[in-house]
């Protein structure tokens, strides 16, 4: 074992590797060779972990700052600060890289996981946790993941922030990812409110949670019924920059036409088209080993390693 010290408490951190140990021998004959992908194999060994019923409140940091975990109860009031406390609209400047930020999943057209997919570019979905959509179609939210695609929350009822006391903006938050943390066995600590709307108030309130409130540099414009494939292109390729992040609908108008048409012209003007976290390497928004042990943020401890 590998003994670390975050927050003052001794942290016991098993290495992937002995985890497969532990697992019955036929997933160990399995996964003997290395797959070279250590988040995949990571997620694949949660996933049996789950299936074997082994129950833990431990979890895994993973390079991308997403939380591994069997269950996302266990990390309400463990996730430190978000710091800086701000609202994110444009990831690292530096890197020649778009964020491709999906919304919402109703009425979702399944021609854009399949062309994502078949194009290889990763992308971040933002989930509604209820309404028919996370809760109701957890089938969805797995081909989600299958395409490429990381699931963070867009709140549980998709109502706007603004003006709502802080029971209500944090249950919001949580319910919607428990929803999805207990499909996809991830946390990531991002979260789009309804619209893009805060208040300086439920800004803090998130900020205090771990999470920050990820807003975008141009939007599509999917949502508006007179909107045209090519209206959608522009208004994205007039904004594009690097470390843009850029908004679209699964249930928007035209969103396959136009993600069809901006995939291959993003890359060919020299951007690569990612997913949120991939857009903010190298900022100040995302969890790290180090964000766990500096000094201020909550401790956080593991009784039972996997």
């Amino acid at each position: 074992m590998k003994r670390k010290t975050f927050g003052g408490k001794l942290i016991l951190m098993i290495p992937v590797f002995l985890i497969i140990l532990a697992l019955t021998s036929s997933c160990a004959e399995e996964n003997s060779k290395p797959t070279g992908d250590v988040n995949a194999f990571c997620r694949n060994m949660s996933a049996r972990l789950l299936e074997l019923e082994k129950k833990s409140a431990a979890w895994f940091l993973l390079d991308n700052g997403c939380i591994l975990t069997p269950n996302a109860q266990t990390l309400r009031g463990r996730i430190p600060p978000a710091n800086p406390v701000q609202v994110i609209t444009c990831g690292n400047p530096k890197l020649k890289r778009v964020a491709i930020t999906i919304d919402d999943g109703w009425n979702a057209d399944a021609r854009i996981l399949k062309l994502l997919k078949s194009k290889g570019v990763p992308f971040t979905a933002f989930i509604i946790g209820g309404r028919g959509v996370a809760e109701n179609n957890p089938e969805f939210i797995r081909e989600i993941k299958d395409a490429g695609g990381e699931v963070c929350s867009h709140t549980y009822s998709h109502y706007v922030m603004r003006g709502k006391d802080k029971a209500f903006v944090l249950n919001e938050i949580w319910k919607a990812q428990e929803i999805i943390t207990s499909i996809t066995h991830e946390l990531y600590p991002y979260v789009r409110f309804s619209g893009g709307a805060y208040d300086e108030a439920s800004l803090q309130w998130t900020g205090e949670e771990g999470f920050w409130i990820v807003n975008w540099t141009a939007a599509s414009g999917d949502t508006d019924a007179n909107a045209t494939p090519e209206s959608e292109v522009n208004n994205i390729l007039s904004r594009l920059r690097p470390g843009a992040i850029l908004l679209f609908h699964f249930g928007g108008h035209h969103t396959y036409e136009a993600l069809s048409r901006l995939i291959p012209e993003i890359r060919a003007r020299g951007f690569e088209p990612t997913s949120l976290t991939h857009v903010l390497e190298g900022t100040e928004f995302m969890l790290s080993n180090e964000t766990f042990s500096r000094k201020g943020s909550r401790e956080t401890s593991i009784e039972k390693p996997f």
